[in-house]
């Protein structure tokens, strides 16, 4: 069911909560139109009580044809669905999108009377464009322009708001393309990257001995579709995780899949008889399609499916302004392909043509919500007398049609396309601030300069209470000790003045042991330490020990147990000896809030022996690991990776070549990293910056 949880802050800044008159303002969205709507209240309060209430909301009929008068073709069944609501993509009018639900009943509108289909659920809002304009409408009500790309030389935007690496993948038209430059924003509008599919293909088929004069076409000044110019079409595009890539469907060519960083070419899948198999520099990319599979033409909606397959509409559909233009089928059908990118195949696996019933030529979509749920729009839909309609269904898990309904759409934007989308426990505020959170090292902890060291900085107006944990005899890995691991641990918390704020050696005789407990994070063996202080902004380290000076494998660990403060970690660092095997310096970090950042990594040796460390590593080696163990990044003298120019940008970059540097665009989440060298080892200091 649809449910929402506001927070008290979250109410008072929109003037909500009057506790003069001791009224508080709930919005409520989602209501049923013409019904008497049961709303049920939970009201929690700080000591941890709770009262409850229902009202009934009565809510009169709302005109928005054709969604609140569907053709019934099937009624919702009983059978299982993992998803309840559908954003579709329709500009029909100016209540543009709109939301139902599997029950076919109208939920939800667009309010801010733009009428376009460009559209999408992210963090909790509706984004779609008003021309140049990035604008995030609340479930609740309010609108907000975010962002004008008029000064990249937008002119437009076009077909779909699609899910990226970091953020959303918009389609752009530009001064000088037609329907072939994407650009992924975050929820704030911010650019994060930008691919122009003209210029990659163009300058693959100059490099492979090809003209590409008449294949790819600049903007003569007409951006619609129907002009010469549209040599791409790009509809759709989608981020697949499995190997950093984005795949862009060109209705007029082919399904193209380009490395996410380098924009190259990896490989393309579609219709051989089409323009851009002529050409040698482009027909090396292509997948062979086996037997018993058919290659799409003319498709939309492309995405990765839980199997990591490609699912797509294939709409059947030849090209516009390409010659040879290709095949055309006489029906619609989801496809679903296996990708076998060493053996350079592309097999279809799933097929659903609706016993090739259905004749939807352009548009339409389908999606995947949790694994072998789809959601089916076909958006022009022929009809026996040649009028237009668009259908929606459902599909579960075992196969069958769970919904089945139709409206009139003579022009096929009704329902340009339709995605499964939760409502169920949407928090307000979604947090969208991306801050480091907590940070661990895992080290060998000898003694002197080679103890395990970890600094930080509380930024910000206001203090922070932390958590602070030094870690040996309970170290595992794959649930067996860790051999060598320091016996009895203490850690010390020192300010920028090297003052000793506290020191600790077995947690239980600490002051704030109770606190620590009752935050979860008491250790598990009595001998290993822990702190809990509230710091104020500046600058801290924390060093972790054996006591009377034992070695060993530790591990220091910084906890925020107060995220909602006024202030964040920043420029986290780990200090420590690292040499081979379970002895390398291992460090978390975990990345808080919903919103993508800029994340840097430093691996230092060379300035660390420059400093005095005698024992400093002389060339580092810095891997980056996600939350699922796959190596995502990897570096070893910073100014080889591909993006030096930019970690030079930020003013801190390594001072020497030998020394690494990662810079990326992460999301939330956690993340491994392994700093060490290239000798048997040595001191490394690994650091963590955010750029906002």
């Amino acid at each position: 069911a649809l449910s929402a949880t506001y927070s008290k802050s979250f109410l008072q800044t929109r003037g909500y909560v009057d506790a003069v008159a001791k009224r508080i303002i709930v919005p409520v969205f989602g209501l049923y139109q013409g019904y008497a709507n049961q709303v049920s209240l939970t009201y929690s309060f700080t000591d941890k009580s709770s009262k409850a209430a229902k009202v009934t909301v009565q809510t009169a009929q709302f005109d928005h044809p054709p969604f609140n008068n569907p053709n019934v073709i099937q009624a919702r069944t009983t059978a299982q669905l993992s998803y309840d609501y559908i954003l579709v993509a329709s500009s029909n009018s100016n209540n543009s999108p709109t939301i139902i639900d599997t029950d076919g009943a109208l939920r939800w509108v667009g309010f801010d009377g733009v009428q376009n289909h460009y559209c999408a659920l992210y963090q909790n809002g509706i984004y779609h464009f008003a021309g140049t304009k990035l604008v995030r409408m609340e479930l609740y009500g309010e609108v907000k322009v975010l962002a004008d790309y008029a000064s990249q030389g937008v002119v437009g935007f076009h077909h779909n708001i699609d899910p990226g690496k970091y953020g959303m993948i918009v389609d752009a038209n530009t001064k000088s393309y037609v329907a072939s430059v994407h650009f992924e924003v975050d929820a704030a509008g911010r650019i994060l990257k930008k691919w122009n599919l003209a210029e990659i293909v163009r300058g693959a088929m100059i490099a492979g001995g090809d003209d590409p004069s008449g294949f790819v076409r600049k903007s003569n000044g007409n951006n619609s579709f129907a002009s010469p110019s549209d040599w791409a079409h790009d509809n759709a595009v989608t981020y697949r995780k499995s190997d950093d890539s984005i795949i862009i469907s060109s209705r007029e060519n082919f399904v193209i899949c380009i490395d996410y960083d380098t924009g190259a070419i990896k490989w393309i899948l579609g219709d051989t008889t089409k323009a851009w198999y002529q050409y040698p520099s482009l027909r090396k990319y292509a997948l062979t399609v086996p037997a018993g599979s058919i290659a799409p033409a003319g498709q939309h909606s492309v995405s990765i499916t839980h199997d990591d397959h490609l699912l797509l509409l294939d709409n059947g559909t030849p090209s516009a302004h390409q010659t040879p233009a290709g095949v055309r089928r006489g029906y619609a059908a989801g496809r679903k392909y296996r990708l076998d990118l060493k053996a350079r195949t592309a097999t279809e696996v799933w097929t659903f043509d609706n016993n090739k019933s259905v004749l939807s030529a352009f548009r339409s979509s389908i999606y995947e919500d949790d694994a072998f749920n789809y959601l089916v729009d076909y958006a022009v839909a022929r009809n026996p007398d040649g009028s237009t309609r668009a259908e929606i269904l459902g599909l579960s898990a075992s196969g069958q049609k769970v919904f089945d309904y139709s409206y009139p759409s003579p022009m096929g934007f009704v329902a340009y396309r339709s995605i499964p989308i939760h409502l169920e426990n949407l928090a307000f505020p979604f947090r969208t601030d991306g801050q480091l959170a907590n940070i661990s090292a895992r080290a060998e902890v000898k003694t002197g300069d080679n103890v395990g060291i970890a600094g930080f900085v509380v930024s910000g107006a206001a203090p922070k209470k932390l958590v602070f944990r030094g870690l040996g005899p309970s170290l595992q890995v794959n649930g067996q000790p860790v051999a060598g691991r320091l016996m009895d641990p203490e850690i010390e918390l020192f300010d920028s003045s090297s003052q000793r704020l506290q020191l600790n050696d077995n947690y239980k005789d600490g002051a704030a042991a109770a606190e620590i407990t009752q935050a979860g994070l008491a250790p598990t063996d009595d001998r290993e330490a822990a702190i809990a202080m509230q710091l104020a902004p500046g600058d801290y380290t924390v060093i972790l020990r054996g006591v009377n000076q034992t070695t060993g494998i530790g591990l220091v660990e910084i906890f925020d147990i107060s995220p909602a403060a006024d202030a964040r970690l920043a420029n986290l660092s780990a200090r420590a000896f690292s040499s081979t095997g379970d002895k390398v310096l291992i460090s978390g970090v975990i990345l808080g809030g919903n919103m993508s950042t800029r994340l840097m990594f430093r691996a230092l040796g060379p300035e660390l022996k420059a400093q005095g460390v005698a024992d400093a590593e002389d060339d580092t080696l810095l891997t980056l690991f996600d939350a699922e163990g796959t190596k995502i990044a990897a570096n070893d003298d910073w100014g080889q990776a591909l993006n030096a120019a930019e970690i030079e940008a930020t003013g801190i970059a390594p001072r020497d070549s030998r020394e690494s540097a990662i810079l990326m665009q992460a999301v939330s989440g956690t993340y491994t990293c392994v700093a060490g060298g290239k000798s048997d080892g040595g001191v490394v200091l690994l650091e963590v910056y955010q750029f906002d």
